[in-house]
Order: structure tokens, then sequence, then C-alpha cells
């Protein structure tokens, strides 16, 4: 789903408002940040889906009583599999509105229709601003980066889609707390250009196996295997690009000067593991 999300994110623009609106964008900004842009969309994602579930309708079973089972949310039952917590600290109720039959002549008298619901929005309300949860959102995102890092063209929409929001950017509007992200621009919706450090250069180069991601010119046998110029932005920063890792990929002096600051469709082939 996350993958499917990252290369047509305007399929899902409704959902994913909340990730760029109102200020959203500006976490997105500073330049560098091991905190990924990756790893800000998968926790919106994954927050997203977990909490979404608030009246308990995708459940999952706790016990193996066969006639009585006990059942939690999914937000507990991730809790549980990655080790944050041995047992769930919410049980879904069960509905105690009597039952309409055929045969019933009175209507349910349950002062609460939506008492399953409310029990399971309240824990998840009371959830969300635990510790527990931000280290949930915290392992989910780094297993999926883990995994999502390869896939360039998937790292390169994400970018693109985040990047028509900071082309919007006016840095002469930045106010209060937001008025130093102005000193991070060169013009509208243009970021300065930012040396990327040494491990981002090198997270790049192991993952593109040092060579050329375009023409796979062998780059692993320069004086410096990190050389800046070899570190193209996949969306460039006059189109709105990031410093950031996801926006970055390990191409030869000529690729990349062909390139320029054109906006091109990354290399989908990878070379196999053996």
């Amino acid at each position: 789903m996350i993958d499917s999300i990252m290369r047509n994110p305007f399929l899902h623009l409704r959902d994913l408002e909340d990730l760029t609106l109102d200020g959203g964008i500006h976490d997105f900004l500073p330049p560098w940040q091991k905190d990924s842009a990756l790893h800000k969309f998968v926790r919106f994602v994954a927050d997203d889906l977990l909490m979404s579930d608030s009246d308990g309708p995708t459940r999952v079973r706790f016990d193996s009583d066969a006639r009585h089972p006990e059942w939690i949310l999914p937000v507990d039952a991730a809790m549980i599999n990655y080790g944050i917590t041995s047992e769930p600290s919410f049980l879904i109720p069960e509905d105690p509105t009597p039952k309409v039959t055929a045969r019933s002549t009175l209507p349910p008298q349950h002062e609460d229709p939506h008492f399953v619901e409310n029990a399971c929005y309240e824990h998840l309300l009371e959830l969300r601003v635990s510790q527990a949860y931000g280290e949930l959102l915290a392992r989910i995102a780094d297993e999926v980066f883990f995994v999502m890092f390869m896939n360039r063209r998937a790292l390169a929409n994400l970018n693109k889609f985040l990047a028509t929001h900071v082309d919007d950017i006016d840095p002469s509007f930045l106010e209060g707390e937001d008025r130093e992200l102005a000193a991070l621009f060169v013009d509208e919706g243009e970021l300065k250009r930012s040396r990327p450090p040494t491990w981002a250069r090198r997270a790049v180069f192991y993952r593109d196996r040092g060579r050329c991601t375009n023409c796979a010119a062998d780059l692993s046998g320069l004086v410096d295997s990190f050389p800046a110029a070899n570190y193209d932005h996949m969306i460039p920063l006059a189109r709105g690009g990031l410093n950031d890792v996801t926006n970055i990929q390990l191409l030869c002096e000529r690729c990349n000067l062909r390139k320029s600051d054109k906006i091109t469709h990354p290399s989908n082939q990878y070379r196999r593991w053996y």
C-alpha cells in the first residue's frame, strides 16, 4: 500500500492533505534530516490506518477460547508483535445492545447505540499520545524505510508530490516560528543547495552499488568514493525538490550534466544480489 501511494499520491490527495497543508510541509524543509521524508510519510500513513479503525470492524483475535474469544484492535496487535507491550491494554467490548429479531416488538433499549465505537475511539485517543504509540510508528517507519529505500522510482514520486507543495512557498510570507525557514530558500519555491553529508552520500553510494544509475558506469574506483558532484537530486531544487536522502541518486558526471535540472524517471534497473 505504501508503494501504491508513493507511486501515485495524487490519487490519495484528500487522504494526504493533513501531511502537507497548514504548515505540514515545513517539517520537510530542513536539509538532510536523518528522519527523512520517507520516515515522515510512512508514520503519517501508518497513523492514519491504525487510527481509522475506531469501531473495531477490523479486529484481531487475542485468545484461543472458541466459544467466548477476546478481540483487540490492530494497533494493539501491532504493539504486541513488535514487542513494545506484552499484552493489550484494551479489549474490544461486546455490544450490549439487544438484537432485534423478527419476533421483537420492542426497539433496542440500550442508551448508547454506538457503545463499541465510542469505547474504541476513546482508547485510540489515549493511545495516540503515549510514548509506546510513538515507538510503534518509529519502528514501522524504520522497517518500511529499509525496504523502500531501494525503490528509486517510488522515492522520486514521493519527492515529486512534496515538491508541488514546496514550489508554492514564498519565503517572504513565512512568519513567527517559521520565519527561520526563510533562510533555507534561494527564491520562491526553491531551496538552497546544500552539500549532502557523508552519511547520506554513503547510504546512496552503497544503495546504488557504486554505479551510475543511468548508464551503469562504475564509480567505485574514484579516489573519493563520495564526491558531491555525483549525487543528483532526482527532483531538482529548481523544481521544488528537497535536500533529502530520499531525493538523491548516484550519477556519473556526464549523465548528471545531461540531466541538468530536468525531471526524468530514475532507472528501475537494479543489480542482482547473486
